[in-house]
């Protein structure tokens, strides 16, 4: 009879699953960024999660650096998706964690404000966090077959003042429309070039 070491056969099977774990493809995640997680960050999440379709790879998050913690989307914005098909129902405005820099691939937010608040936090995550505007921007000077997270890892310049997107939050039906009208441009450049 044939000596059969359990010990032996765990270690080798854990050895396989971890060698099978390693070669999936990793999860990619965006993570949008503003204040309160109730109006810019939570329209770029509803709106990507949109232009992607369900058989994307890619997965869309949303917090605030000073969240209204529970709330839904402001009311405006509400109004804006909703005029565009978006379903928000399940949004629940939440406060960023060290944990979502972590898992996300990139981490795009609304102003420097934003940027500065994360760096100051969290220094070691600084390659992974940009403006929307600015990686809009920037898709005109990447090449045609450039890697979107790979070129936006190795950009560290200075966001400008036009890559941002202001803050509509209790200033009305205008501002929430020019608001989620530019995240919407914004992504019709930044979708396409991340892929299926």
């Amino acid at each position: 009879m044939a000596n059969f070491n359990v010990g032996s056969l765990l270690g080798r099977l854990n050895k396989a699953e971890k060698e099978a774990s390693s070669e999936a493809d990793p999860q990619k995640k965006i993570l949008y960024v503003c204040t309160g997680n109730i109006a810019r960050s939570a329209s770029a999440k509803y709106l990507s999660r949109q232009l992607v379709g369900p058989e994307s790879s890619w997965i869309f998050d949303s917090a605030g650096t000073g969240a209204v913690v529970g709330s839904g989307v402001a009311p405006h914005i509400d109004r804006e998706l909703a005029s565009r098909g978006v379903d928000f129902s399940d949004h629940k405005a939440r406060q960023i964690k060290k944990k979502d820099l972590e898992e996300a691939a990139l981490v795009l937010v609304m102003e420097k404000e934003h940027l500065d608040w994360l760096v100051g936090e969290w220094p070691q995550y600084r390659t992974k966090v940009h403006l929307l505007g600015q990686m809009a921007r920037l898709r005109q000077q990447a090449g045609r077959r450039v890697d979107p997270i790979a070129f936006m890892l190795q950009h560290e310049q200075e966001p400008t003042y036009e890559d941002r997107i202001e803050d509509p939050y209790r200033k009305g039906a205008e501002a929430a429309k020019v608001a989620v009208e530019r995240i919407e441009h914004d992504l019709s450049v930044v979708i396409p070039w991340l892929g299926k």
